[in-house]
């Protein structure tokens, strides 16, 4: 059966599709809530994300498809895969993806925000994350808004730049140790995602460029703004995964089934259909499952966000996170339904 003939027969359920060239290699894994409607679209004239999806497609001589139950299960299912097989064009379109550090060096008497490619002494770190030019852009933001030197080393200077336009407590002038150290707890708690202040400042900013018709102003503050979400978002997500805590998951199929879902960290250590009409969990024995001390690689930060971001956004999910597994708990998490 050739490609066009299997798109005809592609099923509307979730899934994860792989895609083959004409010697039978992987060159691209994908995952989709819908795998008829994903993988049609890439043969469609008109569908050109990149010049390398454009490229791919031209290779592509048999499609496989693994169906799921849910769309979280493609989505953990295709980060199996892709760790497995390394198929070419997912290497390619992650090709500029590596991953640093946001450092604070707390040992010094005006710490200083900057990137790190890895841990190497005793500064407070945050991390990792992906896109390093971007995390460069970010550290420059923080630190302008919170007024943290950008300059290597204090000296004595009889003039700042950043200090006369507003964006430095300029330590290199002045003593203003309180008011330095308060600045880093506020930023401390931005880096952690506890305080959202600097995305209000950025929206007025942003809002005021706008007012005066100042376009180019406003659309660099949204970048600035965006920029600081994702990082929140992925400080979040990461937090959320390293708490040591289970996360006990219940997505809805149809009206007559869920799925139960336990992780242990980023690790799936258990799921199961459950029928609506039959909610006897006194089988499942909770002793086995045991938490242990969890460290995240640079690997898993992919995995966190996408379980992460699913968990928070998709409105067929309920969850809630606990220290132990108890199965009345459970039983009303599937009760919601």
């Amino acid at each position: 059966m050739n490609i066009k003939e299997k798109l005809k027969f592609l099923p509307q359920t979730p899934g994860v599709y792989i895609m083959k060239d004409k010697y039978k290699n992987i060159i691209y894994i994908g995952k989709s809530k819908c795998l008829k409607n994903r993988v049609t679209q890439y043969f469609m004239p008109s569908y050109a994300p990149s010049k390398k999806i454009v490229k791919m497609v031209k290779f592509i001589d048999d499609i496989e498809i693994v169906k799921t139950d849910t769309e979280l299960d493609a989505l953990l299912l295709e980060c199996d895969l892709i760790k497995k097989f390394n198929p070419m064009y997912n290497t390619l379109l992650k090709s500029d993806r590596s991953y640093a550090y946001l450092k604070l060096n707390i040992d010094e008497k005006y710490p200083l925000l900057e990137c790190s490619i890895k841990k190497t002494d005793n500064g407070l770190y945050f991390g990792p994350y992906c896109h390093i030019k971007k995390l460069d852009t970010i550290a420059k933001i923080l630190s302008n808004h919170f007024k943290i030197r950008q300059c290597k080393g204090i000296q004595i200077l009889k003039g700042c730049i950043k200090g006369d336009i507003g964006i430095c407590l300029e330590p290199c002038r002045k003593e203003n140790i309180e008011e330095y150290s308060f600045a880093i707890k506020k930023l401390i708690d931005t880096l952690n995602g506890y305080n959202l202040e600097i995305i209000e400042s950025l929206t007025t900013k942003m809002e005021r460029e706008t007012e005066k018709l100042n376009f180019e102003k406003a659309l660099k503050y949204k970048e600035d703004i965006e920029n600081i979400k994702s990082l929140i978002n992925r400080t979040r997500a990461i937090n959320f995964i390293k708490n040591k805590k289970f996360t006990i998951c219940s997505i809805k199929i149809d009206e007559n089934l869920t799925k139960l879902y336990i992780f242990e960290g980023i690790e799936k250590i258990y799921s199961k259909i459950i029928v609506k009409d039959n909610l006897d969990l006194s089988y499942l024995d909770l002793k086995k499952f045991n938490k242990e001390n969890l460290y995240l690689i640079k690997d898993d930060i992919d995995l966190s966000n996408i379980i992460y971001n699913y968990l928070n956004t998709k409105s067929e999910c309920k969850f809630f996170q606990a220290d132990k597994l108890d199965i009345q708990q459970i039983n009303r998490l599937l009760l919601k339904y």
